[in-house]
């Protein structure tokens, strides 16, 4: 402590320099956590601001689309429109401008706004920009822009009762903070002093998506105010309408897909039974109107927070079932009754798995096969099969065996089921049979047809093997099995033979393998599960 009596000391007066400049040093250092949560505003941010851009412009296809059809009552709106399309981008792009412009300013001429932002916690390059003494007090400029591009707006809308003129109103205004009489605050202000670069681009974010909502509501206004109807869209979403929700193999699925337009705002009333007729019909001024019928029991449905009616039901019986009913609103033009109804199918639940390895049967292997129907129990559904093949269940799925002596190039598989009413079937299918490919003929474990092979490797492995070499037959493990053959090699020019059996080459013929000669072997028969073949021959080159 210093006082009158106790002057500071030099060392005091520099301690105390020190803790000041470490005080101010704390100041300006703007936490990680600050800076983060800055950046994950402004990305979720942008991403808002996509979706209020595919709202407008899906609202400008349909304003141009009604012009189509009807010139003379939406191309005035079509103008008006397209004008405030253009003063909005027309901001947009200068709020996008002046980003990059305090970006710069932060980290040099080069800096782009796809690049990553290397200085988020810049605390003097946005009040530079902004407030600055000296510098563009770019501030007043986009205050400038607001408080133009909001008056356009509402003098649209005109009327300060409506909710669309109250949120507009709202969402850009640009207003001061005075409760602090010894230091209040512009508007412009709040934006960037004693903020981190990133808060301010977060703040500029948030800005330009106000200006696509209000564009947005502007544009729902003004088509409201046209078509006489005042439902706001607020959610675009795709939509599948199918008459059935279940199909019979060998029936048609139909289904339309449209896009959704729907106010999350509305809170409609959903009546909903399963006695038809769902409601009563009449047509007043050739205008059908629709109201509940008196004597059916409706349920209201729970509506959800989107503003669907949420309906669901236990399904403890099996069978078609139809229910329907009527949307009750309450709009600008009065009560709105409008009908729906669908239907749905209730099948006991099952499925099977299970990989069937070709479109065809294959002599002497099981066939693995998938047969499922929906709908029935299992124990009602029969499978049966022609030409001598037999089918069995295995797991989930079944087994179909063919056997070698099976001569038919085709067989039949057909479904029935068991129902109250009898038997019926549901269909066939047909497969081709066929006998599983040739193998390949390998002699000492290694050597195919027309490779050079030292007799010693015949010698140390005397066996001649047929092989499935194929990598693109499903089956794995298919075995083959040389039953015989025939050895050829010549005399001073005369064609001798020896007769082989089984898959080992004798002593005989391992006796006239001559190095430079060609050793034959012809007329091989193998067996396979599909019985037992003829296959080509193998010459190798003794060495």
């Amino acid at each position: 402590m210093a006082g009158g009596n106790c002057p500071e000391t030099p060392r005091q007066k520099m301690i105390g320099m020190m803790y000041l400049f470490y005080t101010a040093l704390l100041a300006l250092n703007v936490s990680s956590e600050i800076v983060t949560a800055f950046v994950k505003i402004d990305e979720s941010i942008q991403k808002t601001t996509i979706n209020f851009s595919a709202k407008t412009q899906s609202l400008y296809g349909r304003i141009d689309a009604s012009v189509a059809d009807q010139p003379g009552k939406y191309t005035q709106l079509a103008k008006q429109a397209h004008d405030i399309e253009k003063e909005s981008n027309e901001f947009f792009q200068n709020i996008e401008d002046l980003k990059l412009q305090i970006l710069r300013e932060s980290q040099g001429p080069e800096a782009s706004l796809e690049d990553e932002i290397k200085k988020k916690d810049d605390l003097h390059a946005a009040t530079i920009v902004m407030v600055g003494e000296g510098g563009p007090m770019m501030g007043k400029e986009l205050r400038g822009w607001l408080d133009s591009y909001r008056e356009l707006l509402l003098g649209i809308v005109q009327d300060t009762s409506l909710t669309v003129y109250k949120n507009i109103a709202k969402n850009l205004e640009a207003k001061d903070q005075l409760d602090n009489k010894e230091e209040p605050w512009t508007w412009e202000e709040t934006l960037c002093r004693g903020m981190p670069m990133i808060g301010t681009l977060a703040m500029l974010s948030k800005l330009q998506a106000d200006i696509r909502n209000s564009e947005a509501d502007v544009l729902e206004f003004m088509i409201a105010k046209l078509e006489g109807l005042d439902i706001r869209i607020t959610s675009l979403e795709a939509l599948v309408s199918s008459p059935r929700s279940f199909v019979i193999r060998g029936g048609k699925y139909t289904s339309n897909v449209f896009l959704g337009a729907r106010d999350t705002s509305m809170r409609p009333t959903v009546y909903l039974t399963y006695n038809a007729p769902f409601y009563d019909s009449t047509v007043v001024d050739g205008e059908v109107q629709y109201k509940l019928r008196q004597g059916a029991n409706y349920d209201t449905l729970p509506i959800d927070e989107s503003g669907k009616g949420v309906h669901t039901r236990d399904c403890g019986g099996v069978g078609d079932f139809t229910y329907g009913g009527l949307v009750h609103y309450v709009s600008n033009r009065g009560d709105m009754w409008m009908p729906y109804s669908s239907v749905y199918q209730v099948g006991d639940a099952g499925f099977t798995v299970s990989a069937s390895a070709c479109n065809v049967f294959y002599r002497g292997l099981d066939n693995p096969v998938e047969v499922a129907v929906s709908g029935y129990p299992q124990e009602a559904v029969s499978v049966s099969i022609t030409g001598g093949a037999s089918i069995v269940r295995s797991g989930a799925g079944y087994i179909v065996k063919v056997p070698a002596s099976v001569t038919a190039k085709e067989v039949n598989i057909s479904v029935s089921v068991r129902t109250e009413e009898g038997g019926r079937t549901l269909g066939s299918k047909t497969f081709a049979v066929l006998n599983v490919p040739p193998p390949t003929l390998v002699i000492a474990g290694a050597y195919k047809d027309g490779a050079s092979v030292p007799k010693g490797a015949i010698t140390r492995t005397p066996t001649l093997t047929a092989n499935l070499e194929s990598d693109f037959f499903p089956f794995k493990g298919v075995n083959y099995s040389v039953i015989a053959y025939e050895f050829l090699y010549s005399v001073r020019g005369v064609t001798q033979t020896i007769a082989g059996t089984g898959s080992n080459i004798p002593k005989a013929i391992l006796d006239n393998l001559t190095p430079g000669s060609a050793a034959s072997f012809t007329n091989i028969r193998v067996s396979s599960p599909s019985g037992e073949r003829k296959t080509n021959g193998i010459t190798v080159k003794i060495q």
